[in-house]
């Protein structure tokens, strides 16, 4: 079972499921101050980025369009020139989400956007940039009935993942009032089953996920909301606390998210623009630490 440490007192399977406070401080989270700077704009060629991560060298980085078209990885700098356009063989774009990279430095894709909760050819496709070929992971969520569910648990959209340990993880896009639900897919190509693993109540839609270099700490992203947490990279399998929270671009699309050096992170937007993010200091709030910010 996924581990989310919270505050000892709600570390409950039941109050996983209470709503987040509105400032987002709830379950362990601390309100930060972040910096945003504008670096750069998206190249006419990436007319609706939705997703972020590193490239083939340091400070460029792969995105893709969002649903149709061909399907093609762009890689661009922080400025948004265009550096390099790849043909994924093997590959078609239904509705490419997310991007992340596996130990062994292959691209994955997750072409698991689900708005209307019926698909049933959910995969992620592994493109190897030295054999140049494509593997693909098929999958299904364990605990999906119907196609589509009824519209209080539409529950099975997904934008959101990252590879740790030889694993898949999945963050949900809910459309409904019901906690992220976190789902673990083993990385061998084949028919797969996505197992839920852990709920996190949330608020947004989560639209995208990084974790660091050294595997320490993970970031999802939201329509509002940024949420970090520590990842105990000792462990197999992922295992998190809430660390910080902060608000940004409220009412945009944003849904492209990479760590840079020290913690800091590069976002991008359905608009086109890209962002530079840093940490400042702790809101201060007038509120006592939580038991999971105690020294």
């Amino acid at each position: 079972m996924l581990k989310i440490s919270i505050i000892a007192s709600l570390a409950t399977v039941t109050s996983l499921l209470s709503p987040v406070e509105k400032d987002c401080t709830g379950f362990g989270f601390q309100e930060v101050v972040y910096t945003f700077k504008q670096t750069g704009t998206m190249p006419p060629q990436v007319n609706e980025s939705s997703s972020l991560t590193y490239g083939s060298a340091k400070d460029l980085f792969y995105t893709n369009n969002d649903s149709g078209g061909r399907p093609i990885v762009y890689e661009i700098d922080k400025k948004g020139t265009l550096k390099d356009s790849i043909v994924i063989p093997d590959a078609n774009n239904i509705d490419w989400e997310d991007l992340t990279r596996d130990g062994a430095g292959n691209l994955c894709i997750g072409d698991f956007g689900n708005n209307n909760n019926k698909r049933k050819n959910l995969r992620i496709y592994k493109y190897n940039p030295v054999s140049k070929s494509t593997d693909i992971v098929f999958f299904a969520y364990e605990d999906q009935e119907s196609f589509p569910p009824l519209k209080s648990e539409k529950d099975f959209d997904c934008e959101a993942f990252i590879w740790y340990k030889n694993n898949f993880y999945l963050f949900s896009k809910n459309r409904s009032t019901n906690p992220v639900k976190v789902y673990i897919i083993p990385d061998k190509p084949g028919e797969q089953i996505a197992k839920k693993i852990a709920e996190i109540p949330l608020e947004g839609m989560i639209t995208s996920a990084a974790i660091n270099k050294d595997n320490n700490q993970l970031a999802l992203l939201s329509y509002g909301r940024i949420y970090i947490f520590k990842s105990d990279n000792q462990k197999d399998q992922l295992s998190l606390t809430p660390l910080y929270c902060t608000p940004f671009a409220i009412g945009i699309q944003s849904e492209g998210l990479e760590y840079l050096d020290g913690n800091k992170l590069i976002i991008s937007n359905e608009q086109g623009d890209i962002f530079e993010a840093g940490t400042n200091k702790p809101k201060d709030t007038g509120k006592s630490k939580t038991g999971s910010q105690k020294k």
